[in-house]
């Protein structure tokens, strides 16, 4: 038994799983940001994966306010620190939005060193082309020969084509095996370069029907220069109709060189498809394009009026476009020849792994694009203790039940009877001899002739002598007969002199049997063994059969054993078969002295011999051993093992000609996949059943229970249980719908007493059920629930483990609970391996343990289990397998869990939304799991509608499905079901509606909806002004994190609004704010530390917090840097830049609505604009009491600080 687990230990563990969900890392990557955001800032140091995660955070707005050049400065500093995903960032950034392809390539090059194949992709291209860099061809071939050893097809072209340019032979041999492999990978350039060397032979063999289907194969990429040629090709061979198409297609693809080709095709005086007008109008277009050719040729058809009216002028005209074309140094734009080198010339821009995606640019909502705003993160359904161990006191149906468990059960009924018959089984006499034999056979019929014996005859009387038989006749009657059997003995005897052993063993069974020779077991024993010398195994196991009979003399049991081992290990099934038995029961001579002990090892080592030389008996009687065998304590792989070899036993023995194989093969085959088994199966129990086969009659009730090989019918099923006679399976099934009143009328005092009836007989299922039974009614059930479990019921052990963990106050239950959940998870049950697995990974009873977790988590999952899968994928995704997250093991998982899961394609689609910016994938999946019903994925696929991720904005589809996820209950989607309310749908804006869900939010714990209640208190929007209502509700959300929140309520204790003035209060907040890079906080911190607010006042304090507030984005503070520099610095003067009016378009908007705005905007941190939206409401709305008071308050403090 395992170590006592004293409780303490359950309480250090789960003070442990707190601290752990209080990590930052770990809390960031299951989305709980805000958790995060108050962790990354409590904690010591930054590591480079938190600066990135901070960084992520900052720029999407997931748990911190949105703020860009600090998630730049995050990601940075991360990069710098050598992270790789955030130099890929920083490279694109730069690439895409920076418009910086200096510092982009820096931060490529970076990566391309640490093997990023894309990254040295990029570098080869940069240095190739002069992009960002140098122009320095060398370094490009540098960076695309790794590339090329990292798989690429692009770069391994570009090996191929610089080694065949070579004139070494031997570099062409070389360019030849890298084209080879870039072709393998479908590169369209490699299989038309691959292509064209079939065609024209020299470096390999000329092939055209090769040629022609790696063309093909880059054509149907669309690829045009494929298509060239392709056309060029099959005009050489004169198939103008094929290479009209090809060029035809790749022309009007815009090819150029195709439409100067197809122009040339229809000029083409040799061409019977000619068409001189159609020339004209391609090679019009081909010069059109650019092609200098096609303008010097279009410049002879006007001249020579070739498909068109002379025309010198037009003539000439073209003529000077393509000399001064050609005179024309025309340089590539480097950015744009970089990216089509990266595209295979399908692209002009940096796309694929070089876009810049996410917020960059495939968000739509500018609403969600604005800085110091929070963006609702999506979020991941999670598995809970409650959800996995809250214990499920329900019945087992016995239509659920696998009819193998039945069989188990049955097993003894079927083959008692034959378990002590046995016989030595015999080996046919010669053919020949047998044919004689059965000829002269009294059982068998003959044509019309005279008795061999008439008993009935009398004496001859003198009226009868004419008629009497002739006696020579009678003396030599049968002559034919023995003259045949004696020709065959004679050449019997005659191969048998010239020691064939097959003529010496025949003929041993003709002395042993008296068959055409006097009975001589003597005689027998002689042929035998001359045959058994020439290793004849029939002749041993013969003459151990004589010799264990007792047939010899004298009489030599051991003798018998010997040759009959001998024969055994020899390989004679027969020989087999017979040590079997005699093994399974012992051997005694007629006096009752024991020759062999009873030997149950050797006696199955025999069947198993015997079985494996597919002898029926032998299979038969094994598979009886087999299912009378106890297997409570063997494994599901073992148990699954000893299932399939029983069927395969039973299966053999039945093809055998076993007739008691038939029915038990049935209640295997009932469980077989394959139609055709089923119908078998069927058709045998239906056949036996009404013959009058109890157990036929059980099985075929099961299979009318379960629909199988037929449609379900209860009513038969239940007629057929009832044909059985009363059985330990017949109790159980009848005794479950009786209590449950299933199919038949209720009755629980019959159900019961047919239950404990099945549960007196060891049937482990009743058992269960009796125990679920009392425990519905409270009585004490844990008896029968143990019972069951001792047996090997994994479903009664789970459940009373489940039982046990709930009771978290008594160590010893919490301790019965693990040892039963270790002895089946070690047996293989697969919700056994779960639950522990979820044990160690939580650190319930014990400490957790990642390690262990992942392998119970792994054997589960690979049984199917779709919450095992679920929770390894999630431990791969939070980098708790390992040393950081593995994604595409996560992916893996949550893929094969999502057929089962919702949890897992929410999951997969949280993956691609917020690490991979793949938001196409992510509403696939999230759309899955919302259409099963789950919260959580309708409310994430509502915010891919609401921001626009990838997709345009839709806030009708957004309404849609965040009104789902609300009316289940899920806070965060109130909160956006809410906001979309009271900002409008459509232009119909709804307060009240609004008002609701922002309540009902709040109620479930959302800070948005708190921060949301408390701005609509204080500005009256909506509901009354209520002032403490504010603050009560600010406080609620700043406790949570809400930085708005706390912001808000900083300014109305700065500014004395609601609330009694307290300005070391207000600074305070500020100083909490501050420490988090919140730029307004720290400017007005500043500012309290140059105006003297805080006591002194103080540059020196004040100074280095302005320049924090700036670096991290504040105007107001990088102005007050300017002016306290110009004001300290006699020789620099300071003009204040003149604040353009950004205030937002507010015509027609109510008075309470501007206000709100407002407030709303100075809580985000920008008073200027704030005081600008204040401004023009006090104009439009002088008289509006709420705001005028409030404005009053904010404009007291409102003065140039003195600076000195």
């Amino acid at each position: 038994m395992k170590s006592f687990i004293p409780w303490f230990c359950l309480v250090a563990a789960t003070a442990a799983n707190t601290v752990q969900a209080a990590d930052g890392v770990d809390a960031y990557r299951r989305g709980n940001y805000f958790l995060a955001a108050k962790s990354f800032a409590e904690g010591p140091g930054k590591d480079p994966v938190v600066e990135y995660y901070m960084g992520r955070m900052r720029l999407y707005g997931y748990g911190e306010l949105k703020n860009n050049a600090l998630a730049l400065r995050y990601f940075t500093d991360a990069a710098q620190k050598g992270y790789m995903p955030a130099q890929e960032l920083l490279a694109r950034y730069y690439l895409q939005k920076g418009k910086d392809p200096a510092q982009a390539f820096q931060w490529f090059k970076k990566l391309a060193d640490a093997d990023n194949t894309a990254a040295q992709m990029y570098c080869a291209a940069a240095y190739i082309y002069g992009y960002g860099v140098k122009q320095n061809t060398d370094m490009g071939r540098r960076y695309f020969i790794e590339a090329a050893k990292n798989g690429n097809p692009i770069a391994q072209f570009a090996v191929a084509d610089h080694f065949l340019d070579s004139r070494d032979s031997r570099n062409k041999k070389l360019g030849l095996i890298w084209l080879n492999k870039a072709a393998e990978q479908n590169n369209p350039k490699a299989l038309v370069k691959l292509g064209e060397l079939y065609a024209a032979g020299g470096i390999v063999t000329r092939d055209l029907a090769k040629a022609k289907q790696l063309m093909e194969q880059a054509a149907n990429q669309n690829y045009t220069p494929a298509m060239v040629s392709l056309g060029e090709l099959a005009q050489k061979q004169n198939n103008f109709a094929e290479a009209k198409d090809w060029f035809s297609r790749a022309a009007e693809a815009n090819n150029i060189d195709a439409q100067l080709d197809l122009a040339k095709f229809y000029l083409a005086a040799t061409n019977p498809q000619q068409d001189v007008d159609s020339g004209f109008m391609w090679m019009l277009k081909a010069a059109q394009n650019g092609s200098m050719d096609a303008q010097k040729s279009l410049s002879e058809m006007y001249k020579k009026g070739q498909g068109v009216a002379v025309d010198e002028n037009l003539a000439a005209q073209w003529k000077q476009t393509a000399e001064a074309n050609a005179s024309k140094k025309i340089e590539p734009d480097p950015q744009i020849a970089a990216a089509r080198w990266l595209s295979n010339d399908t692209e002009e821009q940096f796309n694929g792994v070089y876009q810049l995606g996410g917020i960059y640019s495939a968000w739509n909502n500018p609403q969600a694009l604005k800085e110091n705003n929070y963006n609702a993160p999506p979020q991941m359904d999670a598995v809970t203790r409650k959800h996995l161990y809250q214990p499920q006191f329900v019945m087992a149906q016995p239509d659920t039940i696998p009819i193998n468990d039945y069989f188990d059960v049955l097993a003894p009924m079927l083959t008692g009877a034959h378990s002590n018959d046995w016989s030595y089984p015999r080996y046919p006499i010669d053919k020949q001899i047998a044919s004689l034999v059965r000829h002269d056979s009294m059982v068998l019929k003959h044509k019309q002739g005279s008795a061999p014996v008439d008993d009935g005859a009398s004496y001859l009387q003198k009226d009868e002598e004419e008629n009497s038989p002739d006696y020579l006749a009678q003396q030599t009657l049968g002559w034919k007969q023995q003259a045949n059997m004696q020709a065959v003995l004679s050449e019997m005897y005659n191969q048998a002199i010239l020691g064939n052993s097959s003529a010496q063993f025949e003929i041993g069974q003709l002395y042993q049997y008296g068959i055409g020779v006097v009975k001589n077991i003597d005689q027998a024993i002689i042929y035998y063994q001359l045959a058994a010398a020439q290793q004849d195994v029939r002749a041993e196991y013969n003459l151990g059969v004589m010799y264990l009979e007792g047939k010899t003399n004298p009489v030599d049991y051991q003798k018998g054993i010997e040759w009959m081992t001998d024969a055994a290990f020899k390989g004679n099934a027969y020989a087999q078969y017979v040590l079997a038995n005699i093994y399974e029961k012992g051997l005694t001579d007629p006096n009752g002295n024991e020759m062999i002990k009873p030997n149950h090892q050797q006696a199955m080592a025999m069947y198993y011999l015997a079985s494996a030389n597919h002898f029926g008996e032998a299979e038969y009687r094994l598979a009886d051993y087999l299912v009378k065998e106890k297997q409570s304590g063997l494994s599901q792989a073992a148990k699954k093992h000893r299932s399939d070899l029983i069927k395969r036993l039973y299966a053999g023995a039945a093809k055998q000609g076993v007739a008691e194989a038939i029915l038990p093969l049935a209640f295997y085959n009932a469980m077989d996949s394959d139609p055709k088994k089923q119908e078998q199966a069927f058709e045998t129990a239906r056949r036996e059943a009404r013959n009058g086969n109890s157990e036929a009659a059980l099985l075929l009730g099961m299979m009318y229970d379960r629909g199988i090989a037929v449609s379900p019918n209860q009513y038969e099923a239940l007629y057929w249980y009832q044909q059985a006679t009363t059985n330990p399976v017949s109790a159980f099934i009848l005794g479950t719908y009786f209590t449950e009143g299933n199919g038949v009328a209720k009755d629980t005092e019959k159900g019961r007493a047919l239950l404990q009836e099945s549960a007196d007989a060891g049937f482990s299922y009743a058992s269960l059920n009796l125990g679920v039974l009392k425990h519905d009614v409270g009585e004490y059930f844990l008896t029968e629930l143990d019972n069951a479990r001792k047996q090997g019921n994994s479903k009664a052990g789970l459940l009373l483990a489940d039982y046990f963990l709930q009771q978290a106050n008594d160590p010893e239950k919490m301790k019965q609970a693990r040892d039963i959940y270790e002895y089946f998870a070690g047996k293989g049950d697969k919700d056994a391996q779960l639950k522990l697995a979820f044990l160690y990974d939580r650190g319930l009873g014990g400490e957790a343990n990642s390690e262990v977790a992942a392998h119970w988590y792994t054997e589960a999952a690979e049984q199917n289990q779709p919450i095992a899968q679920f929770l390894l994928a999630q431990l791969y995704q939070m980098g708790r397998i390992g040393k950081q997250p593995d994604y595409e093991m996560a992916k893996k998982w949550y893929k094969q869990a999502q057929a089962h899961s919702p949890y897992a394609s929410v999951a997969l689609g949280f993956i691609y939304d917020t690490v991979d910016d793949d938001y196409a994938n992510a509403a696939d999946n999230y759309s899955r799991a919302a259409a099963t019903g789950d919260a959580i994925a309708q409310y994430d696929l509502g915010l891919l509608y609401e921001n626009g991720k990838g997709m345009p904005v839709n806030p009708e589809k957004a309404r849609e499905y965040f009104q789902q996820a609300a009316e289940q209950g899920y806070g965060k989607a109130m909160t956006q079901l809410a906001g979309l309310y009271f900002n409008g749908i459509n232009g119909i804006r709804d307060e009240q509606q609004a008002l609701h869900w922002y309540k009902k939010a709040v109620a479930a714990g959302d800070s948005g909806a708190m921060y949301q209640l408390g701005l609509l208190s204080e500005t009256g929007v909506a509901t009354k002004l209520d002032f403490p209502n504010a603050v009560s509700y600010y406080q609620q959300a700043s406790d949570l994190g809400n930085e708005k929140a706390q912001m808000a309520l900083a300014r109305m204790y700065q500014y004395g609004i609601g609330v009694q003035k307290d300005i070391q209060h207000a600074a305070d907040i500020y100083k909490g704010l501050a420490a988090n890079s919140n730029a307004y906080a720290q400017y007005q911190l500043a500012m309290m530390y140059i105006d003297g607010q805080l006591g002194e006042p103080s540059i020196a304090q004040g100074k280095p917090l302005l320049v924090q507030a700036s670096s991290n984005g504040s105007n107001q503070a990088e102005t007050m840097l300017r002016l306290l520099n110009a004001q300290q610095e006699q020789k620099l003067s300071f003009i204040e830049p003149l604040q353009l009016n950004k205030a937002p378009v507010l015509a027609g908007q109510p008075a309470e609505l501007m206000y709100m705005d407002a407030l709303n905007e100075w809580n985000r941190g920008d008073e200027t604009l704030s005081r600008m939206i204040l401004d023009r409401l006090m104009t439009q709305f002088p008289h509006y009491v709420p705001a005028k008071k409030v404005y009053e308050q904010l404009n007291q403090q409102n003065k140039a600080p003195d600076l000195g």
